[in-house]
């Protein structure tokens, strides 16, 4: 969990901070920049070469290069934004997966000293061979292929020296950014950007250990050992560490390389068919999956199986939020709307300023639209799509977890058709789906969730004694208040108020007339025409205010 940033102490940070305020000057966002007062917070005024570029491209672009200007941190973040079409609309979720992680190797001598760093032996104590050019090179780490004594081809993967220091240095500064702009821009509250970038935090965090990495493999590696259409590479734990990782080395074609599969000789639609089944498998039989399956982690291999590499970034459902979505599907199957309703809310995904109504509305409208279809009539990015734009619609912030669901099947089904242009992704989605909404029939998981149920019950009775002794403690040293508020009687109130009003003004006139009268009788004082002048003032008043009353009484309509 990153901590925001109370001071810029450090003058790299305070450079940093204002290189990242210049950049998105520089792209044209100067309004956000005003609006959340950034250039007060680094002490300094703009530069007077730092203008708006004046450019006719697209926000969406803008914002693009803004991010791929900024570096590694930020292109990282440009790439987990355009896995949320349930936040930013598609024009710019088209323009963030444009953002590439390719960056220019560092010389093979730096990357030796990461070796001596992690197990006080060189490259070329540890591996038979190594290759000093990578087979690939990113913002975090580079990939360089090795042999090991007994002659494994391996893939080795070391992190960049110096990066965690900078990674940590823009977190701190982008929470700063997101703090501010809850504060200074309450349209984008509903977004929440601090979560959003505690979110990033973990995600990023974890990429750059490559323990989590190595754990994450070996998971694969047991789900899909049985699995004759995948491979996952072996990881080896003697040669990996918190900045080294090493497995084997995979021998394919990349799964977007349509030529060279073509010339291997390998079938292209039996490829898309292992490929959406590795997707689906992860997300439904195992529930930890890929949190980045773009096509360069996927190749096409020997006998038409599919390998995937790269684990640092993953995603799992739980067995309740799984439930859940059986129980969604089944909804969906059944036309039950309160159903979906009710398990979205259990999903506490719902605002609390969602409009239901018109929520009810969009989501009939959508079960009506596809219900009763065939596979041939439908499409799975059609849906998709629909359904995307009602949660954009209702601003309903997916979990990261579902959102990254939903981008695995819209990316799966891309790649799945640029193998087979007739692939029909919702036909092979549909057995695991049915055997998800099965599942929650199933006598052992209604005897399961039975048995959460009374066991939640039970600790709830168990423990409400020592609830209440320690609400009633806390209320008896005033460290607790109780506030009532009424709801619906101010209407009521205001006509208490006005008949209450009514019978003082009554009481007054009455008032002045006994008392006028009595003057009168005494018959003292200055007189006119023969009577107290002063009885018959009193008169004349209370009959002004008798009149005042009784045209209130009548405009408001009651007697």
């Amino acid at each position: 969990m990153i901590r925001p940033l109370k001071t810029l102490a450090t003058y790299r940070r305070l450079k940093r901070y204002r290189a990242v305020i210049f950049t998105f000057i520089k792209y044209g966002f100067d309004d956000l920049v005003d609006r959340m007062d950034l250039m007060s917070l680094v002490r300094t005024r703009r530069p007077p070469g730092i203008f708006r570029q004046k450019s006719s491209a697209p926000t969406a672009q803008r914002f693009r290069d803004a991010l791929s200007d900024l570096g590694p941190t930020f292109v990282k973040l440009g790439q987990l934004l355009s896995t949320r079409p349930d936040i930013l609309p598609e024009n710019f979720i088209l323009e963030l997966e444009k953002l590439q992680d390719d960056v220019r190797p560092l010389p093979f001598e730096k990357m030796e000293q990461v070796f001596l760093e992690e197990f006080d032996r060189s490259p070329g104590d540890m591996f038979l061979e190594i290759e000093h050019e990578p087979t690939a090179s990113a913002s975090i780490a580079q990939v360089h292929k090795a042999t090991l004594p007994d002659g494994t081809k391996v893939a080795v993967k070391i992190q960049r020296p110096g990066i965690i220091p900078v990674i940590n240095t823009d977190l701190s500064i982008l929470l700063e950014i997101a703090v501010l702009m809850e504060r200074h821009i309450p349209e984008l509250n509903w977004v929440n950007p601090v979560a959003l970038v505690q979110n990033f935090s973990t995600s990023i965090t974890r990429e750059t250990d490559f323990i989590s990495e190595f754990q994450s493999a070996q998971q694969f590696v047991v789900n899909f050992a049985d699995d004759d259409t995948v491979i996952i590479p072996r990881v080896y734990r003697d040669y990996s560490s918190e900045k080294i990782l090493v497995m084997d080395f995979l021998e394919g074609v990349k799964i977007s390389d349509l030529d060279e599969i073509t010339a291997s000789g390998l079938d292209l639609k039996t490829l898309a068919q292992n490929g959406s089944d590795l997707i689906l498998k992860e997300i439904f039989e195992h529930q930890f999956f890929h949190g980045d399956p773009h096509p360069g982690n996927l190749f096409a291999m020997e006998e038409n199986r599919i390998g995937a590499i790269d684990f640092g970034m993953i995603g799992y459902l739980d067995d309740r939020t799984t439930r859940l979505l059986g129980k969604i599907f089944s909804g969906v199957i059944n036309r039950d709307i309160n159903s979906i309703i009710h398990n979205l809310d259990e999903m506490n995904i719902l605002p609390k300023s969602i409009d239901m109504m018109a929520f009810r509305f969009d989501l009939k409208g959508f079960i009506d639209r596809y219900h009763g279809s065939t596979i041939s009539e439908v499409d799975l990015d059609e849906i998709i799509n629909d359904s995307l734009r009602i949660v954009r619609r209702h601003r309903i912030v997916l979990p990261t977890h579902l959102a990254t669901v939903g981008r695995m099947m819209m990316l799966s089904t891309g790649i799945a058709r640029k193998l087979d242009p007739d692939f029909d992704m919702l036909a092979a989605a549909r057995p695991y789906v049915r055997k998800l909404v099965s599942s929650q029939f199933e006598a052992r998981t209604i005897s399961r969730e039975v048995m959460a149920l009374l066991e939640e019950y039970y600790s709830m009775v168990r423990f409400l004694p020592a609830n209440l002794r320690v609400i009633l403690n806390k209320l008896k040293k005033g460290q607790t208040s109780i506030t009532l508020k009424h709801q619906g009687f101010e209407r009521l109130i205001k006509e208490i108020d006005g008949a209450s009003n009514r019978l003082s003004f009554s009481m007054i006139v009455a008032a002045l007339i006994v008392g006028s009268s009595l003057i009168i009788n005494i018959d003292k004082g200055p007189e006119l025409y023969g009577y107290s002048a002063l009885g018959m003032a009193g008169y004349l008043v209370a009959g002004v205010l008798g009149l005042w009353l009784v045209i209130s009484i009548l405009r408001s309509g009651k007697l």
